[in-house]
């Protein structure tokens, strides 16, 4: 796992553990074993520790902390990484890191255990372990701030935000840039200028000024204002920062030490954690294993709505070439535009360099004729939810490209059955379900057809991860996965509302539960009427899902749509999106509970909480039963990333077992009682 090798007085240590080189209890013992040999070899005089000229380290393999079950477990696997990190630090012989690649984590971590860091142009480097809900614990905490100053390591520990070389070598966690393939002879010109150890442990000149260092903790706890109770991992990484700043190193440590063990045990960072998995397991078919992805070297977009534009700005973001086409030129231009205005706008804002964006751009390629599409490899519509819109495009695209280009809907709840009537060629159907905005929604459902050949679907889905994106596999029917869950949530919200709960208080009580919004503000800002046409293709399907409230249908009836409109059930200032109370929205619900003969009455937000939360787990045990997903941690992955669920609490159905199964199926049953059938399951 670690190559030994001597030259010219220098030891290069290079890790070799295919595929990531990722650290293992196995490599670290290789690692101090090594360390320790190139120490009391008379002819070395100097180490190198290296992986590649474009990668080094994917970092501790996450699967040591799935495996963790107890508090003394966490402590010793810190200590373990600490202790041989340590011994890196300690080395009487000058170390140098040449890394290179995406630097996270524990890869980062034994870099700056090293005297002097070299990374190749292009290197990334950042500190995530808090995204799953832990803090570093292999010394990250104390040498990061000692490297870079208190204020951007504690902007680095709390976000997980990235940097790049450049900004790297500016703030002092490298000491030079080079090309890849210099990395080697870059670092034994430094070893060759007979430095002495710089060890890390022992820097103070950036973390001496105690004012600096109180102004970067008061930053800290502007960072952790929003942080939710149950994510106690950034508390626990400033804990472990102030105390090696204010004790000592060792003390940092340990503090560390214990701070990943109380992380571990909470229920946020095993939810996070568990998805961390989950999303690396969707696109393991056990049928495709053997299967290879057609080569897609162009892609066409039909239709350049809101998702035909998002579609097509992921593609060029993927960096593939692709060419957009309408019919209507107004439409096109527009959708052209959108992509454009987004694209300066990341590059006022520093976050995209000019030769990046200009390169993205020309990827892009408007038409207005079908012709033009001819050599596509993949065209994926994505035009209006109709059977009829889309079955014409269909026909369009069959006869304008060759017999082997894979045809993808974007449909959202249309059966690909219905949309294959007709086709020449229908094997080649299949569905590709992005969201919106497709550009940052990570998720996309490969929809399956029990005719879709092995070739088609291992194609969409490697399609798919070159896009970046998470793709989630789901059998044929109405709804697919998300929207089979993601309506009925929306649907009770409107029904508590007829019943007498506060438009604000059912979306108070769903940010608390920890979604980003509540379901009146989102189907707000993606329109009532999309919810009016997805439900009527649902209801028709799954008939126990009841009607949609009055209250939805007659603002949709009255124009109402949400914030496309300045009014839906809330109401918007011009230019604003803040909610506002809305007198139409009041008045309609009035109109419709006395209608219905309902009687308002006072609804807590713990039953608005259980009733929206248990209308999704109720479909997805559901969901399950009919097969519709592969496996339910790909069901929970779905629902996070493509419906907002709180992470930390897992997705829908890892929610529902940390709950009991069977209290939650008691309950689902007490509602079926109260509510009616759409609550009832059958497993």
């Amino acid at each position: 796992m670690i190559d030994y090798s001597v030259s010219d007085g220098v030891c290069v240590l290079r890790l070799d553990s295919p595929p990531l080189n990722m650290i293992t209890f196995p490599l670290l013992d290789d690692l101090r074993h090594a360390i320790g040999r190139a120490g009391e070899e008379t002819g070395v005089r100097g180490i190198i520790i290296t992986g590649g000229c474009d990668h080094f380290s994917a970092g501790a393999d996450v699967g040591l902390f799935r495996d963790i079950t107890r508090a003394e477990e966490a402590v010793k696997t810190s200590r373990v990484f600490q202790e041989a990190f340590q011994n890196v630090e300690d080395s009487a012989r000058p170390v140098v890191a040449a890394v290179a690649g995406r630097m996270m984590g524990s890869a980062l971590e034994l870099a700056m255990a090293c005297h002097y860091r070299v990374c190749a142009r292009g290197t990334r480097f950042s500190m995530p372990e808090v995204t799953l809900g832990i803090n570093p614990g292999a010394g990250g905490t104390q040498r990061l701030p000692r490297l870079i100053g208190a204020g951007a390591a504690v902007k680095m520990l709390l976000t997980g935000e990235t940097i790049g070389a450049d900004q790297a070598l500016a703030l002092g966690l490298v000491d030079a840039v080079c090309d890849g393939e210099e990395l080697l002879a870059r670092a034994r010109t430094l070893l060759e200028s007979d430095p002495e150890p710089r060890r890390t442990g022992r820097l103070t000149e950036k973390v001496h000024d105690a004012a600096a260092n109180d102004a970067a903790f008061e930053k800290a706890e502007e960072l952790m204002a929003g942080v939710r109770p149950e994510i106690i991992a950034p508390r626990k990484i400033l804990d472990a920062v102030r105390t090696g700043l204010e004790a000592s190193f060792q003390a940092g440590l340990a503090k560390e030490r214990t701070g990943f063990a109380e992380c571990m045990d909470t229920l946020a960072a095993q939810n996070r954690i568990y998805l961390f998995f989950a999303t690396r397991e969707t696109s393991r078919i056990h049928d495709l294993a053997d299967v290879p992805p057609a080569d897609i070297a162009k892609v066409a977009v039909i239709g350049m709505g809101s998702m035909g534009t998002g579609i097509a700005h992921a593609l060029i973001i993927a960096g593939v070439p692709v060419v957009v086409l309408d019919e209507n030129v107004a439409a096109l231009g527009r959708g052209v535009q959108r992509i454009r205005t987004s694209i300066e706008k990341r590059v006022g804002q520093g976050k995209l360099a000019r030769e990046r964006a200009e390169g993205m751009l020309g990827l892009l390629s408007p038409a207005a004729e079908w012709r033009q599409i001819a050599d596509a490899g993949l065209v994926i519509e994505a035009v209006f939810e109709d059977v009829a819109v889309k079955r014409t495009v269909i026909g369009r695209v069959e006869a304008t490209c060759a017999a082997d280009t894979i045809i993808a809907s974007n449909t959202s709840t249309i059966s690909l059955d219905a949309l294959a009537e007709g086709m020449q060629r229908p094997e080649r159907l299949v569905g590709m379900h992005f969201f919106n905005p497709a550009h940052r929604m990570p998720l996309v459902e490969i929809i399956r057809r029990d005719a879709t050949p092995a070739a088609v679907l291992a194609t969409a889905l490697a399609f798919a991860r070159r896009m970046r994106k998470t793709p989630v596999v789901v059998r044929n029917r109405e709804g697919f996965l998300v929207n089979r869950m993601f309506i009925p949530y929306l649907k009770e919200a409107f029904r508590l509302l007829e019943e007498g709960a506060q438009v604000p208080a059912i979306d108070a009580a769903m940010v608390e539960f920890g979604f980003p919004m509540g379901p009146l503000a989102l189907i707000d800002m993606a329109g009532l009427d999309v919810l009016v046409l997805t439900d009527g293709v649902l209801s028709r399907a799954f008939p126990r899902h009841g009607p949609l409230s009055q209250v939805a249908v007659r603002l949709v009836d009255g124009g109402y749509l949400g914030q496309k409109t300045g009014s839906g059930v809330y109401r918007y200032e011009k230019g604003d999106r803040t909610p506002h109370p809305s007198d139409v929205t009041a008045q309609i619900i009035a109109d419709v509970q006395r209608e219905i003969g309902r009687t308002p009455r006072e609804i807590d937000a713990g039953e608005v909480t259980r009733r929206l939360v248990l209308r999704m787990v109720g479909e997805a045990l559901h969901v399950m039963e009919e097969g519709i997903a592969q496996r339910e941690s790909d069901l929970d992955a779905a629902t996070v990333l493509g419906m907002g669920f709180p992470d930390f609490r897992g997705g829908v159905l890892k929610y529902a077992r940390d709950l009991g199964l069977e209290r939650v199926r008691a309950d689902l049953e007490k509602l079926a009682a109260q509510c009616g059938e759409r609550f009832s399951v059958r497993v």
